[in-house]
């Protein structure tokens, strides 16, 4: 697959889930935000303020100055011993705070010297309490004068601490802001998570997502691609797109050079959209004034006589076990080109194997007898994985078309269809590929402006890294052995 289409289709992946990241995000903003609320305490901020003097005054200014000089070193001396374990814990029991470790608390106790002067600022940390806290902080106070007193008590001259403020509440940081924040970061995550894991999803995908991975896959061209029909109000743009495409692959098989007339419409597995492109190819081509048959061939789950809502009194099983004859099995439909021949009306085909009686010679007469009369033969066929029953109609016919479903579809049943087709030696006309995107819309011009800048500027940094994480994947997959299909 190339770049343009990895982005493309990469992004459509993620767009289709963005719901789900909505909801991630719904539920993870609120519970990580109340939870951090709830984890995270109020912290208030005590500032307290001491200053350090001695107890005598020098009479000259050369003795003020030294005694000065001598406080501002006392001062310095005096952090250790307010920010100390002991201290702490004074405080601590003084406050009748118990069960704390001091050595932890601590670490809530900033003493710094302001400005370099014989003044000391203590700044305290407390959660939840804030009267709790200034009490603390003043008791912190007291015994670290206590301390500093009885520390310079011997020298000459002694000094002591002189509070200026013994402890206020200066700061009150909410954990609101702090729990939006967390909020914000587990939001973030969860982006992240969303968007690698659909790149390793989108990586390690084995369905079919573009026409480019068709056509590498198989080498067979992709003649139409059906797009999904809107199931809303106002869908009239949507079924003229549907009837479009069904007009560009009539024009395929008018217009092919091998001239086939009859064509079995084949998936590698259930609901590819296998029976609705038979239906719509069939109703196309007797647009064009050309008689038509669809004859459905899947007898184990018979669908078209719904599709088109009739009620037939024969079907293909009647036929083939001799129960009726061509004409009673053959159905007008409303439209004046089509007829149909639907599988089973009064047949239990429990007991019977249905591919034993598609590749029995009455079927093949069959083939004779009709393509005389019309001008294209459609065959629905069982899909290749559940049943032999489209090898054995692939045989008989012109040609046959592979239906595969944008998203649906497996690699791995893709290339099984392929083999079971070149060992029949049958031709295949092409693919079609059915739920296939409309190249509109935001994720259309994404697609066409990777396109438009490719073929100037070459591959831009983001497309070659994705092209090239894809790429690695995609062949350490395809090294890893599997078991054959039986």
């Amino acid at each position: 697959m190339n770049s343009n289409t990895n982005i493309a289709e990469y992004l459509k992946l993620c767009a289709k889930r963005m719901s789900i990241l909505g909801l991630l995000l719904a539920i993870v903003f609120p519970v990580v935000l109340i939870t951090a609320r709830i984890m995270t305490p109020v912290q208030y901020t005590i500032t307290a303020t001491m200053r350090i003097q001695s107890d005598v005054m020098g009479e000259s200014i050369s003795d003020q100055y030294n005694i000065s000089e001598l406080s501002r070193s006392a001062a310095l001396t005096s952090i250790s011993l307010i920010d100390n374990s002991n201290t702490v814990q004074k405080a601590l029991e003084d406050t009748k705070i118990r069960n704390v470790d001091p050595a932890q608390f601590q670490k809530r106790v900033t003493v710094t010297q302001v400005n370099n002067s014989n003044v000391l600022k203590v700044v305290v940390i407390f959660d939840s309490d804030a009267t709790l806290g200034e009490t603390f902080t003043s008791n912190l106070m007291k015994e670290a004068r206590t301390s500093i007193k009885e520390a310079f008590a011997l020298s000459n001259p002694s000094f002591s601490g002189v509070f200026e403020d013994e402890g206020r509440v200066t700061d009150i940081n909410s954990p609101w802001l702090i729990s939006f924040g967390w909020a914000l970061v587990a939001i973030g995550i969860t982006a992240a998570t969303f968007f690698i894991y659909n790149m390793f999803s989108f990586a390690a995908d084995r369905t079919l997502r573009s026409s480019s991975k068709f056509e590498t896959l198989t080498r067979i061209p992709v003649i139409a691609a059906i797009p999904p029909v809107a199931r809303m109000i106002g869908t009239e743009r949507s079924v003229n797109q549907v009837g479009n495409a069904y007009r560009v692959l009539r024009s395929a098989i008018k217009y092919s050079r091998k001239g086939v007339r009859t064509i079995a419409v084949c998936s590698p597995s259930p609901r590819d959209g296998r029976t609705s492109v038979a239906i719509g190819l069939a109703q196309a081509l007797a647009d064009t004034n050309a008689m038509v048959l669809l004859i459905e061939a899947d007898m184990h789950r018979p669908n078209i006589s719904r599709e088109l809502r009739f009620d037939p009194v024969f079907g293909l099983g009647d036929l083939l076990l001799g129960k009726a004859n061509l004409a009673a099995t053959i159905n007008k439909t409303s439209n004046r080109n089509l007829y149909v021949i639907t599988a089973v009306n009064n047949v239990n085909m429990n007991s019977i194997d249905v591919c034993d009686l598609l590749d029995s010679d009455v079927f093949t007469e069959l083939l004779k007898a009709v393509e005389s009369q019309f001008d294209y033969v459609i065959i629905d066929t069982p899909a290749i994985e559940l049943l032999p029953d489209a090898a054995a109609v692939a045989g008989k016919v012109d040609g046959c078309l592979i239906v595969a479903q944008y998203g649906h579809t497996r690699t791995d049943m893709m290339k099984y269809a392929i083999d079971v087709f070149d060992s029949l030696d049958s031709e295949v006309i092409g693919i079609v590929t059915t739920n296939s995107p409309r190249r509109t819309g935001a994720f259309g011009s994404v697609s066409r402006y990777y396109r438009s800048r490719n073929s100037h500027t070459g591959d831009s940094i983001i497309t070659t890294l994705l092209d090239n994480f894809f790429g690695v994947v995609n062949m350490i997959r395809s090294r890893i052995p599997r078991g054959k299909k039986k």
